[in-house]
């Protein structure tokens, strides 16, 4: 007699895997020889291995065309939702247009499982001809991950042009998942849509982001300028969301210096609060003439027009600014430019493998460390000197002159030189 419990439990479990290995052998050579409506009518058996054998001759085993049909026809006048949910998914699987119609129905269905199902069923065999109930249904549900999907997948023009409609009717609410879903579909219209100068209003910031994110996933190749001129139609807290956009376009561009004369014409005229878009624009091209530009800049009357040069010669990544901000954080008569000025010296400096004159840099660094009012600004150009270190034999000297000169800054240059292990 067996007393081990474990033994036994693994008898019995082996019994109960060769008696259902045995049942479903028998259950599939029944089916592989029943007619489709047989088929069929073991969807509401209550044996459960009966319905998943039904199921798997549903959804591959079994191509019938009649099986198809006899299932379809079975769908609607099944009682059990879950079954029902479970046949639609096979019908998906075996994506027979033949089924198309009832599941089409289904959308319908009084359970939630059952109409989700459908949903999934119509995206994945892309079916056009649900296309009108899915759009209804995304109008009341345009959080429904499920709706956004079938409707992403089905090609049908008619979405395209529903879609189109709700973007552009104030009343609705849901205009920018609308944009969004244009944007998935790679609707061929979708960026001139964006470019509406009413979507930035500011009357709906979900719209302004969605349509600058459409912008920038289709701003075609030399579409700098007229994105730009499209900004100046904008308010400045619109313009923000596109200045990414403009500063990639504005980079890839092949014309570059042409550009920038542009930019440059339009600044004695446009708008007090678009001048920064276009200053930040010359910071980003980086070119002869923006530096020119801007380092103008930096001796205008205006404060703000001097720091916002300050900042944008701050964004180089070569020594050719560097010369502008030494000059305004030495003669500025403004301590906010002297200490932006000298911050930003130290910020092109970090650069140091863009540098190519280093010399220069660190000449600036160690005017830096002398001139800038600040304890701050005087401490990171001391440590950024520590980037030049083995680039340039002239910062050991200046590291020893420092801390003869600089006493506040001694304690500082010892652990400079016990990093970099100078004795």
């Amino acid at each position: 007699m067996m007393r081990n419990p474990i033994k036994m439990m693994f008898v019995f479990t082996f019994m109960g895997v060769c008696l259902f290995a045995q049942d479903w052998d028998a259950i599939n050579a029944k089916l592989v020889r029943a007619d489709a409506k047989a088929v069929v009518a073991l969807l509401s058996s209550k044996d459960v291995f009966e319905r998943e054998a039904a199921l798997a001759q549903i959804a591959r085993e079994d191509k019938r065309p009649e099986l198809t049909r006899a299932a379809a026809d079975a769908l609607a006048a099944l009682t059990s939702a879950e079954v029902k949910v479970q046949l639609i998914t096979v019908l998906a699987e075996r994506n027979d247009p033949a089924a198309l119609p009832a599941i089409r129905k289904a959308l319908r269905d009084a359970d939630e499982d059952v109409r989700t199902a459908a949903i999934i069923a119509s995206g994945m065999m892309r079916d056009d001809k649900a296309a009108d109930a899915l759009i209804e249904m995304y109008r009341k549900l345009p959080g429904s991950e499920d709706i956004r999907e079938a409707l992403r997948r089905i090609p049908n023009p008619a979405i395209d042009r529903a879609l189109v409609k709700t973007v552009n009717t104030r009343m609705y609410t849901n205009r920018a998942a609308a944009l969004d879903l244009l944007v998935a579909r790679r609707y061929h219209g979708v960026y001139a849509l964006a470019m509406t100068p009413q979507f930035f209003d500011g009357a709906d910031m979900a719209l302004a982001r969605s349509a600058a994110a459409a912008i920038r996933t289709y701003a075609p190749e030399g579409g700098f300028r007229p994105l730009l001129d499209f900004a100046q139609k904008l308010k400045p807290n619109a313009v923000d969301l596109l200045l990414g956009t403009l500063t990639t376009t504005l980079n890839e561009a092949t014309d570059n210096v042409a550009h920038e004369k542009y930019i440059v014409s339009l600044l004695p005229t446009c708008q007090p609060d678009f001048a920064p878009v276009l200053t930040a624009l010359l910071g980003s091209s980086q070119g002869p003439i923006a530096l020119s530009v801007l380092s103008q800049r930096l001796e205008t009357g205006d404060v703000e027009t001097r720091k916002d040069a300050a900042r944008n010669l701050g964004k180089w990544n070569n020594e050719d600014a560097i010369p502008a901000l030494v000059f305004a954080g030495k003669n500025d008569r403004d301590l906010g430019v002297q200490n932006l000025a000298w911050r930003m010296l130290v910020d092109v400096a970090r650069r140091d493998e863009k540098m190519k004159i280093t010399n220069r840099v660190v000449a600036a660094l160690s005017e830096t460390v002398w001139f800038a009012p600040r304890r701050a600004e005087r401490s990171a150009a001391l440590d950024t000197l520590k980037l030049y270190a083995k680039k340039n034999d002239g910062v050991r000297g200046l590291l020893d002159r420092i801390e003869i000169e600089r006493l506040e800054l001694a304690d500082e240059v010892k652990q400079i030189k016990q990093e970099l292990n100078m004795k």
